[in-house]
């Protein structure tokens, strides 16, 4: 898929504030370095999506 740099900062801000609205900054790193928390598996499953989008931008 293919965005231009406008759209690029969009979704990475949009991805951004996601991430500081869920305050995903608690989760600790794997060795994988993958986010973890056997607790609250569906926000490291969130962090490490978010992650992973923004790498790709």
């Amino acid at each position: 898929m293919y965005f231009d740099e406008d759209e690029r900062l969009i979704i990475e801000e949009a991805l951004q504030l996601l991430w500081e609205e869920r305050g995903l900054d608690y989760l600790p790193i794997n060795d994988a370095g993958k986010y973890y928390d056997p607790d609250y598996p569906d926000d490291a499953r969130m962090a490490n999506t978010i992650s992973c989008l923004l790498e790709r931008f």
